[in-house]
């Protein structure tokens, strides 16, 4: 109650139910949308059409420097002038999974090496998209129906590992 527009909330789950809400409003001129928190609680990303990206969404991370947000940072790699958003990160925190859309939304997956994102690949396509991805691999993801420009339907796929 009391708030207008878009806003974010942390709360605590403790016996059960979530509990103890506070806004957790990031600066407005970060633009956050779809965010994705790592498992370890160090980095924050998110998709936003905020200035100095490379075009549509882009896909941004902050980091948590002593309890606070740092300023965002491009993560240029995975970024294209297309719409690149709706980032998740395996909780080994080595891949990025996203969004792409390219005329038709597609899974992309960036790894990480040394600390730092490679180029991405897609993985599933088209219509594929807002991964997570749960810790032995399994990838969850929508997959949209469209006709004539109207999608009739989202369901939810689940990819499982290649395994020997």
């Amino acid at each position: 109650e009391g708030y207008t527009g878009l806003h974010w909330f942390t709360a605590e789950y403790v016996d059960g139910e979530w509990q103890n809400w506070q806004a957790a409003d990031f600066d407005p001129d970060y633009e956050i949308g779809e965010l994705h928190i790592t498992a370890d609680g160090q980095e924050l990303y998110f998709h936003s059409a905020r200035p100095g990206g490379k075009g549509g969404y882009d896909i941004w991370v902050s980091r948590n420097i002593g309890g606070e947000w740092a300023p965002p940072v491009n993560v240029s790699i995975v970024n294209t002038p297309y719409t690149d958003g709706w980032p998740f990160v395996s909780a080994d925190g080595q891949e990025l999974w996203f969004t792409r859309g390219n005329g038709g939304a597609e899974l992309w997956r960036s790894t990480r090496t040394s600390g730092e994102w490679g180029v991405p690949e897609m993985i599933i396509g088209p219509f594929a998209g807002e991964a997570s991805i749960d810790t032995q691999g399994n990838v969850y993801f929508t997959h949209h129906f469209y006709r004539d420009d109207e999608m009739l339907e989202a369901d939810i796929y689940i990819a499982y590992p290649n395994t020997p």
